[in-house]
């Protein structure tokens, strides 16, 4: 009996993944961290304002900072010696027309969302190789339907996912699985720390304001993080995923829809929800 129950647990922990998730302090990447903690899986949180927990150990990480992200990466190995799957959420949202955006919004909206990206999977893909895990990230929606107004959000989601994508096909030959999840509305506090250009022509009225409140509108009134998180727990555990996958029947249907209709036709109606 003593022996069994020996054998067990060492089965247990020879079962226990090493999981790093960026953007892990709040949203869905909190609930991705505690899912995988709960799972029995090591986690490690890297962002500026997480806090260690049972099962998650928290590491301060700035995605913009190169060296942070290398220096994060460094301490996870000298720790665990491997690392098995690498999960990429950290991100924000600015809007605004594109006409008005300062340079310096649109140039840290790039920074975190799509270069916080490449800069984890740089720093961590060496690593994948020896274990033949797994790097995903968290995209949207809009990285394939453009959002009026949301315009440098939806180009640094639309970058992430060619970013993965070819990947996917560099990485193939080492056992190294690479998947982008596209969820559409969530209510999180992605939400109330979206960014607005407050210094809009004045041409525009009101249209930026109604469209940027209909969109926190729907936000508000959409699925819980907990969708994201388990999909990405059941995607971690397929040998062969998908490398861009939609979640639920409504925004797959949207993105199939996107790809069927005339490019013109589709923008369009696009624009009618959104811009009118």
């Amino acid at each position: 009996m003593f022996i069994f129950a020996f054998e067990q647990a060492l089965q247990e922990v020879s079962m226990s993944r090493v999981v790093v998730v960026s953007g892990g302090s709040s949203g869905i990447g909190l609930v991705t961290c505690e899912l995988f903690a709960k799972k029995g899986d090591k986690v490690y949180e890297l962002s500026r304002s997480g806090k260690s927990r049972p099962g998650i150990t928290h590491l301060d990480c700035d995605m913009r900072r190169p060296q942070e992200v290398k220096e994060a990466i460094d301490t996870i190995l000298s720790l665990e010696k491997r690392i098995d799957i690498c999960i990429s959420n950290a991100g924000f949202g600015i809007s605004g027309t594109v006409e008005c955006t300062p340079d310096e919004m649109a140039v840290a909206q790039m920074d975190v969302n799509f270069h916080g990206t490449e800069r984890l999977a740089r720093a961590v893909i060496p690593a994948l190789k020896e274990s033949r895990g797994m790097f995903m990230a968290v995209s949207s929606v809009a990285g394939t339907i453009p959002i009026p107004f949301q315009a440098y959000y939806s180009a640094s989601k639309a970058a992430m996912q060619s970013l993965l994508l070819a990947m996917a096909n560099e990485l193939r030959p080492f056992g190294i699985r690479v998947v982008c999840l596209q969820p559409g509305d969530l209510s999180t506090n992605f939400t109330d720390k979206r960014i607005a250009n407050t210094k809009e022509a004045e041409d525009y009225g009101d249209t930026v304001s109604r469209s940027v409140q209909k969109m926190e509108a729907d936000e508000r009134k959409g699925g819980s993080p907990l969708i994201v998180a388990r999909r990405l727990l059941k995607v971690s555990e397929q040998k062969s995923p998908k490398p861009l996958q939609g979640l639920g029947w409504f925004y797959r249907s949207a993105l199939v829809l996107w790809k069927l209709l005339p490019v013109r036709l589709a923008n369009y109606l696009v624009g009618k929800v959104y811009a009118s």
